[in-house]
């Protein structure tokens, strides 16, 4: 085994840090491979490579324990895709890629086009609007309820309730007791859903009939499609908020995009390892492990820190700069290895979608100061004012 890990003060979760995590990430990738968080009792890991390596590596990093940084969250898991390992992940995902296959996603690329061009034009009749609510939340919401295909109260409490389910992930601190009763609320709703909730021919109808066929285990549906719903809304709004405020504040880069709407996937993929919509996740270090010559105890609870990693000078060159001819392809905001994020081409089609729409019918594309809505994992904001001419 390795030499111990050295200690860190980082806090990651004050308010400080919450606002403004890039200091105290460098900090951390600075000091070591990996940090004993002596505030919190874990480990870290935020250099890219070592990062990418314990997200792949499922047998060491475990997440049959839980991705979370509380207790609760992880005892109110199990049976979900992020907190399970193969086989049963393996089974898990399979049933929810069905639906989610890239072959599928690019079937769907020309309505979330036809959306995202309806919804830019009835924007620039209005001029003024908040970049977060009007344009990355509602077309995040509709587009995804089509897809699962569910509408109603039942979408909109999914729509308002991913910021609480991220919340509680996080230690337990004034942001996860704040969020508590709605993320309860929420999970309640979830074990709720059945067959008929849901539109047939949807993703979460097919759920259903895959759980009946004996594909999925019994009664899991509703934790399933909680897999769509939930990460599938805060985790693209809060990337498309921040990536629309980066190219606002970087004219030159948006002329650039404007110029050339192709490159909005690649200005989605920046504005994603910028400002990584999931800071950061959990695992366990199953047996212990020796990261780059630093040791790891077993049973030790790890950080792993996707937004210090996708802004690694050790991987990327000028990794604070916004660059939209970068195309970061190989950033980690998706997480990487068997828990990449299932709805990863989803969310790049609706990326996609939405900034191409912006790129070739708006001219002028300004922001006012945005407010940021602080969460114990996600990274977003809650409000921008926005004009577009």
């Amino acid at each position: 085994m390795g030499t111990p890990a050295p200690e860190s003060e980082v806090d990651l979760w004050s308010d400080e840090s919450l606002h403004d995590p890039w200091p105290g990430y460098r900090a951390i990738r600075d000091a070591a491979p990996v940090v004993q968080l002596s505030r919190h009792g874990l480990y870290a890991i935020g250099r890219y490579a070592d990062v990418k390596r314990a997200l792949r590596d499922w047998e060491t990093f475990t997440s049959a324990q839980g991705v979370s940084f509380n207790d609760f969250a992880n005892r109110a898991s199990p049976g979900t895709a992020p907190s399970s390992d193969p086989p049963e992940h393996t089974q898990i995902r399979g049933a929810m890629l069905q639906r989610l296959k890239l072959s599928e996603i690019r079937g769907l690329q020309d309505r979330l086009q036809a959306k995202a061009d309806r919804l830019v034009a009835e924007l620039l009749e209005r001029r003024s609007f908040d970049a977060v609510p009007d344009v990355a939340q509602r077309f995040v919401v509709e587009s995804v309820g089509e897809l699962v295909g569910i509408s109603g109260e039942v979408l909109e409490r999914f729509g308002r309730g991913g910021h609480d389910i991220f919340n509680i992930i996080g230690p337990d601190n004034e942001h996860l007791q704040t969020s508590l009763p709605g993320a309860v609320e929420l999970l309640q709703l979830t074990h709720s859903l059945t067959k008929a909730d849901m539109v047939p021919g949807g993703m979460g109808w097919d759920l259903f009939e895959a759980e009946e066929r004996g594909l999925v285990p019994p009664n899991s549906s509703g934790n399933l499609i909680f897999n769509y719903l939930g990460p599938g809304f805060d985790t693209t709004i809060g990337g498309l908020g921040s990536t629309i405020w980066r190219l606002a504040t970087h004219q030159e880069q948006w002329e650039r995009l404007r110029k050339d709407p192709a490159l909005a996937p690649a200005a989605f993929n920046e504005g994603l390892r910028l400002e990584s919509p999931i800071n950061l996740w959990s695992r366990v270090c199953r047996n212990g492990a020796d990261v780059d010559g630093v040791e790891i105890p077993a049973g030790a609870r790890v950080a792993i820190l996707l937004g210090a990693a996708n802004r690694d000078e050790r991987h990327y060159d000028d990794p604070d700069t916004f660059d939209i001819d970068r195309n970061p392809q190989d950033h980690l905001a998706f997480g990487s290895g068997i828990h990449l994020c299932v709805g990863a081409p989803l969310a790049r089609a609706q990326g996609t979608a939405l900034l191409t729409a912006l790129a070739r019918q708006a001219t002028v594309l300004e922001c006012g100061e945005p407010v940021r809505r602080l969460n114990n994992i996600t990274r977003a904001l809650g409000s921008l004012p926005t004009e577009l001419r």
